[in-house]
């Protein structure tokens, strides 16, 4: 790729594809329907349910850390949209939500209102 070898353009031939005999679609349809054991669709369906929990964990681990680590690398461009993004980061690693936000606002209004309620 890098050495100073042939200058000249490269082909790619291969002697053998003149000889070549593609087999008949026929025969290997026939082959493949007789040789497949039919999977049942609750196996697969359960097969299909593990692989996306497994992708909904993996995802719910990682999507944090990049929109932190977004938030870093924005910061020096547009510091508002960056402080946003590591603020949601930080906020989703410590698996705080809107509701939890609000439920902390509104104690801090109560205590500071002096009402109980």
């Amino acid at each position: 790729m890098f050495s100073k070898g042939n200058k000249e353009s490269k082909t790619d031939t291969n002697p053998n594809i003149g000889n070549f005999v593609p087999p008949s679609s026929t025969d290997t349809d026939i082959d493949i329907e007789k040789s497949s054991v039919p999977i049942p669709d609750n196996v697969m369906d359960k097969e299909q349910i593990q692989t996306v929990k497994l992708v909904e964990k993996i995802s719910s681990i990682l999507s944090p850390y990049f929109i932190v680590i977004v938030g870093l690398y924005l910061s020096d461009d547009s510091f508002l949209i960056g402080f946003v993004l590591i603020v949601i980061g930080i906020l989703s690693l410590l698996k705080i939500s809107l509701q939890d936000i609000v439920a902390l606002i509104e104690k801090a209004k109560n205590s500071i209102g002096g009402k109980d309620s």
